[in-house]
């Protein structure tokens, strides 16, 4: 049977092939590089990788050329052909974007629901007309709610309808100075002479 590359083995610690560790109980990298690639990333043995792959540096390969190690112990699937790599991604990021021209805002979804029919639990509830809209419902809800003495709905009410309070803002204002005068006919000679 043949092994399936992009699968890792789960091995036990009796499987675990030996490999050479410095004084610090580190792997001893020069001990197992095969290689190194020209972005000096480290070539390692297939079985060495597949078990030890979260104590490798990052960058680190295996032989076979599937796997790179990551960081904090994650791995990255290796494509063999460079182009194909692009074609995927550039495939992923069509997708991305199709996905993304799809999404509507809250706003549409919102519209959409409102300009629906009420469902005919909500109209005999509320005894409203057949073929009331969701939003007239939602409003006829909101007005009960504030004959009843609901604060919230007697202010979306009141909002609704255009009378929400406004916060009135007061500022003093100071008359120009003669010096202030002054300054503003420098400033405008000043800009005159620097545009003829």
């Amino acid at each position: 049977m043949e092994e399936n590359k992009t699968t890792k083995p789960n091995n036990v610690a009796a499987d675990l092939p030996e490999v050479p560790r410095d004084e610090n109980g580190q792997i001893d990298l020069d001990a197992i590089t095969l290689s190194i690639d020209e972005k000096n990333n480290r070539i390692v043995p297939d079985d060495i990788f597949d078990n030890y792959y979260k104590e490798l540096p990052q960058g680190t390969k295996n032989s076979s050329g599937t796997w790179r190690a990551s960081c904090n112990g994650k791995l990255k699937i290796l494509g063999g052909d460079p182009e194909g790599d692009k074609e995927i991604h550039r495939a992923g990021g069509e997708a991305i974007q199709a996905t993304a021209r799809q999404r509507r805002t809250s706003r549409q979804i919102l519209e959409e629901l409102a300009s629906k029919k009420a469902n005919r639990e909500t109209i005999e509830r509320l005894g409203l007309a057949e073929g009331t809209s969701n939003l007239e419902a939602l409003n006829y809800a909101q007005y009960i709610k504030a004959q009843q003495g609901d604060t919230k709905a007697a202010e979306y009410i009141r909002d609704t309808m255009g009378e929400k309070p406004t916060t009135e803002i007061s500022a003093e204002v100071t008359a120009v100075t003669p010096e202030d005068q002054e300054l503003m006919k420098r400033v405008a000679a000043r800009l005159d002479s620097g545009n003829s």
